[in-house]
């Protein structure tokens, strides 16, 4: 959490042959994708693991869950996480710099309220999230500590990779694209004879001169997994991935009275040959699982996470516009960062299937506990002021702006969960979810040590008055430690929600529509001050509805719809900033009131739009669209993006054992802006873009 704080001052088509293998694993397997029936609509999930770690039907589940399946994020090409959550609804994409995946869920950043998990493990806080390896991603909005523990104060998403299956198959594939972009897959799986021992192996690499200046960028990926079945009672799957990327950090453009000035060009760069971001991360998991009847089963998941971070990036400050005769002028200044994150954990737990009188339970129980490691120094330096027209770097020192901030921290999580999937006839089901949270924390360098302990509560029923619709509502409530900065009083922040929702299926199941109500509330936020310290001055409400629907309109019609809108206030927020200096020489702080204001990158509305249309079976052409209301970048509200709307469009071509595609991104070159830092800059979007590839199926 101590990271987060610090680190917003700069950032603010499946194969047949492996869906068949899927098809035959033995139900008493590790619950991962091959459990999963396909839905007949296409880009229609019918099922998720999210909300109770067990798979449960959309339909019964009393939560709005957001399932991007692969064959959506195949068609769409998606890359990072971000891509794959532009088609939930309520979320609002980003990225940290363009170094890391960033996103806002129901008004909520994603660094100081959401969680992120692979295969059910939490991730470390910040980086790009690959998908080269994904079978699914997703989506619990709301409040998720009654399963997840301390921090999704407003939603978690789970990255579901893919898991070796008894067949023999492989997949390779090679794109290259706009700005020097080029990329190569493997998907590699291999059995013995009798399905027992399964091997699969995923790979990337990716490289991309970046369509701003100096914005070139490199991934590597590989990740091993093997599965060993002994019996039908048992199964031990081990998962092994190793991942480097290297980024240059956007800068990206000054804005100059609150918007982007049009004096300069968009693929302008104002950061120096310093600036980079180097990123290695770790992935070890071992998931066991033994069925000793078909009531009960036991299971357990061993972790480990580790990312090394090595980062230099520049923040723009301030900007004097050009006239004639002087060129203007840029104030930088450049953050940088050593991190080291290490986590480790194990969630052992229990799965019973009893009933009681007339009322069946589906149980789970368990215990998980974990060790996580920040090790980190953050300092802040001086660049020297550049040319806003021509911009130039002139060699010179850089002299640091503050004492750096440094922390050498473990955590050690041990809680105490469990869920009971209560049905109590064909029409009612509850849904009842605890777990307690015991946190010791201490800081070695400032020798700071706490203790914590907190309850997280979740209850959601579901009324099915007919086969096709279903009616729910939820409560949920969770809570983060407080930052280690704040000054006085430490309180844990704490969220709460009510959600209202209904699904819907007409047409014959050739519609599958669900709406959402809801209220969130965040309270106790760490805001921190200039002066360098954190005060727990904020509150912030967001109420909203959502919409998504999948549809198969007509025969070899595809389409998925997702809409969102948003009220998101900052009902009580006060910050202390900077104003200048007294004629002694000492600097003058005074405390702004935001109370009333719209927290940042929450836009009122949002929509997401993706039709296909197969024609036989080789051709198939979609079309997708995009739109993203207006937005403030901070939370004084001075400053706020247009709202602006993408459209976007693929085809495909399978002819033997190739497919072959070209994907057309913004085919209207509308040019738009992301996510800014303070009031200060933003960064622009990308412009037209074209990938063509080549997928060979063996």
């Amino acid at each position: 959490m101590i990271f987060v704080a610090l680190f917003s001052v700069m950032a603010g088509a499946q194969p047949a042959e492996e869906k068949e293998a899927a098809e035959a694993v033995p139900p008493t397997t590790t619950v991962t994708d091959e459990l999963f029936v396909r839905a007949s609509l296409e880009f229609a999930p019918t099922s998720s693991t999210i909300a109770t770690k067990l798979p449960v039907e959309l339909e019964w589940t009393p939560a709005h869950v957001g399932v991007v399946d692969l064959p959506l994020l195949s068609a769409q090409g998606a890359r990072v996480l971000g891509d794959a959550l532009k088609n939930v609804s309520g979320l609002n994409v980003q990225t940290g710099s363009g170094v890391f995946d960033y996103f806002v869920v129901r008004g909520f950043d994603s660094l100081s309220s959401g969680l992120i998990l692979t295969d059910g493990a939490p991730e470390p806080e910040v980086t790009f999230y690959q998908l080269y390896n994904a079978e699914r991603v997703e989506v619990l909005k709301g409040p998720s500590g009654f399963l997840y523990g301390p921090n999704p104060l407003a939603g978690a998403v789970n990255i579901v990779r893919k898991q070796p299956v008894p067949a023999q198959f492989g997949l390779l594939s090679a794109s290259f694209g706009s700005f020097g972009t080029a990329e190569g897959k493997v998907d590699w799986n291999r059995a013995s004879d009798d399905g027992a021992l399964a091997f699969r192996f995923n790979g990337l690499y990716r490289e991309t001169d970046g369509w701003r200046d100096g914005r070139e960028g490199e991934v590597v990926a590989f990740n091993p997994t093997m599965t060993w079945r002994p019996n039908d009672e048992t199964s031990l799957h081990f998962n092994i991935e190793a991942l480097s990327s290297d980024y240059r950090p956007d800068a990206g453009l000054p804005l100059i009275g609150g918007v982007v000035t049009d004096q300069v060009s968009r693929d302008l760069s104002y950061a120096p040959p310093s600036d980079n971001s180097e990123q290695d991360l770790l992935r070890f998991q071992v998931d066991f699982e033994h069925a000793f009847s078909d009531r009960w089963t036991l299971r357990n998941k061993l972790y480990g996470r580790q990312l090394d971070w090595l980062s230099a990036g520049t923040l723009i400050t301030g900007a004097v516009p050009a006239r004639p005769g002087f060129d203007g002028l840029i104030f930088r200044t450049q953050i940088a960062l050593d991190n080291d994150q290490r986590l480790w954990g194990d969630q052992l737990e229990v799965t019973l299937e009893t009933v009681t009188g007339a009322v069946s339970h589906r149980l789970l129980a368990g215990v998980e506990v974990s060790v996580a490691r920040d090790d980190y120094r953050l300092d802040i330096l001086s660049l020297l002021t550049i040319s806003l027209l021509n911009p130039v770097e002139t060699p010179g020192p850089q002299v640091p702006l503050a004492l750096p901030a440094a922390g050498d921290s473990e955590t050690t999580v041990m809680a105490p969960y469990f869920i009971d999937q209560m049905r109590f006839n064909d029409h009612w089901q509850l849904l009842v979810g605890l777990r307690y949270d015991t946190i010791d924390f201490e800081d070695r360098l400032s020798g700071t040590k706490r203790d914590d302990g907190e309850l997280s509560p979740m209850v959601g029923v579901v009324f099915s008055p007919v086969g096709n619709t279903a009616i729910y509502v939820n409560f949920g409530q969770s809570f983060a430690p407080p930052s280690v900065r704040v000054v006085g009083e430490r309180k844990p922040e704490e969220s709460r929600q009510v959600e209202l929702g209904l699904r819907q299926r007409l047409f014959g199941g050739r519609l599958s529509a669900s709406l959402a109500a809801y209220e969130i509330e965040r309270q106790n936020i760490a805001i921190p001050d200039d002066n360098g310290f954190t005060q727990q001055a904020g509150d912030q409400r967001s109420r909203g509805v959502e919409l998504e629907m999948q549809a198969q309109p007509a025969p070899g019609w595809s389409a998925t719809f997702a809409y969102a809108y948003t009220d998101s206030e900052l009902t009580r927020f006060a910050e202390r900033l900077f104003v200048g200096f007294q004629a002694s020489g000492f600097p003058t702080f005074q405390t702004f009131d935001r109370s009333g204001n719209r927290a940042a990158f929450a836009p009122e509305h949002l929509a997401n739009l993706w039709l296909s249309k197969r024609f036989g079976k080789s051709l198939t052409l979609s079309l997708g669209g995009r739109y993203v209301g207006e937005q403030f970048i901070a939370e004084d509200n001075a400053a706020e993006l247009d709202g602006y709307g993408l459209l976007n469009a693929a085809v495909a071509y399978d002819w033997h054992d190739w497919r072959w595609t070209l994907r057309l991104d913004n085919l209207t070159d509308t040019e738009y802006e992301t996510r800014g830092f303070g009031s200060t800059s933003v960064i622009p979007g990308r412009p037209f873009a074209a990938t063509v590839g080549a997928e060979f199926r063996f």
